[in-house]
């Protein structure tokens, strides 16, 4: 299995008034093709921040980010754009849907932006999440676990090669979040998608490929 994502050395520390804080210290992994990756840790442990240098919303202080063999920490702000909106795709803590568009137009904006007609896939994919039924529905008459599943769809709706997913179920109850937990290792193994989720939920380690515990600034795998 080829990597699609290797970290090498990757530090992140921000400079404030009280000095430095090293949020991320050297750390290093490499992701196969098609894998479902969690990492696990408390609040403050640099979870968020380790997505956010991934899909280049921040910097990294130092260290390569090789993507398809890439590595991207160097490219510009415009490439980085259409980096993201090409082959990634983002789930978050809150669902992030637009309350004044319908399921269906919100799945279908990320295709909007980037001038693809999609709404055989949209359908397929509200279909394979079982939730088609909503799609005229507006998101808040939806329940929670039914707004991730929208935003998971609307996170795989340009076909994206890696999908990032920040506290996915931070706000679902157990059943919803494992719910969730087995759309992703389902779409990872059915769409070829790599998937990066990270989470304070040791519960999602049983549907995982692999999974780190991250702490303090450094990785471990577990």
């Amino acid at each position: 299995m080829a990597d699609i994502l290797e970290i090498k050395d990757l530090t992140k520390i921000y400079k404030e008034a009280q000095g430095e804080i090293c949020v991320l210290n050297n750390i290093s992994f490499s992701v196969g093709e098609g894998q479902y990756v969690v990492f696990i840790g408390p609040s403050g442990s640099g979870k968020t921040t380790l997505l956010n240098l991934i899909a280049l919303l921040d910097k990294a202080t130092k260290g390569e980010i090789i993507f398809k063999g890439k590595d991207i920490t160097k490219i510009k702000e415009n490439a980085a754009a259409k980096l993201r909106l090409s082959e990634m795709g983002f789930v978050f803590q809150f669902d992030a849907l637009l309350p004044e568009f319908t399921v269906l137009e919100n799945v279908l904006m990320p295709a909007l932006i980037a001038g693809k007609k999609a709404k055989t896939r949209a359908k397929y994919l509200l279909e394979k999440f079982g939730i088609w039924q909503l799609a005229s529905k507006f998101p808040p008459s939806l329940s929670g676990g039914e707004k991730q599943r929208a935003a998971l769809a609307r996170a795989l709706i340009n076909k994206p090669v890696l999908l990032l997913a920040d506290e996915p179920t931070g706000n679902l109850d157990t059943q919803r979040k494992e719910q969730i937990f087995k759309d992703f290792a389902q779409t990872a193994k059915e769409e070829g998608t790599t998937i990066l989720m990270v989470t304070h939920d040791v519960h999602a380690a049983a549907y995982a490929d692999r999974c780190y515990k991250i702490e303090n600034g450094t990785i471990q795998k577990i």
